[in-house]
């Protein structure tokens, strides 16, 4: 099973990035899709039940749609919220394997308050659903 998880504020313009990948992108056979405000260790197990695990974020500044490999490092402090590699790192740790992960960050601008993408985060925002949509196999 691929989970993909979209991370982000509602309220706080581009940072609401991640969710609106999630409420865009079509569940299909083998593909969960989440969206969160937060990594909290709940999702833990949902982690562990997957063969891959796409995170989306917004990152603040200009370029590309940015795809990164992370994997399990050392366990930090368990909080009430944990970054993509922490939770990986819990998982490994609970239940002696993570799987395999990319945490993929959006430029974003405008953290204001307030709802919406800005037109350029939007613009990467609706690329980004593409790439994922076909990879997942299908078309959005």
């Amino acid at each position: 099973m691929i989970l993909v998880i979209g991370i982000g504020h509602p309220l706080r313009r581009d940072d609401a990035v991640g969710l609106w990948i999630a409420q865009h992108l079509e569940e299909r056979e083998g593909v969960k899709v989440l969206g969160v405000q937060d990594l909290t260790p709940e999702l833990i197990a949902q982690v562990a039940g997957a063969d891959l695990v796409i995170f989306v974020d917004a990152r603040c500044g200009a370029g590309p749609v940015r795809w990164e490999r992370i994997r399990p490092g050392p366990t930090p402090p368990l909080s009430h919220t944990l970054t993509p590699q922490g939770l990986l790192s819990w998982t490994a740790r609970l239940f002696g394997t993570a799987p395999e992960a990319w945490l993929v960050t959006v430029p974003a601008r405008d953290f204001s308050v307030g709802e919406g993408l800005s037109p350029r985060t939007r613009l990467a925002a609706e690329a980004l659903l593409r790439r994922l949509a076909a990879y997942l196999g299908g078309e959005e």
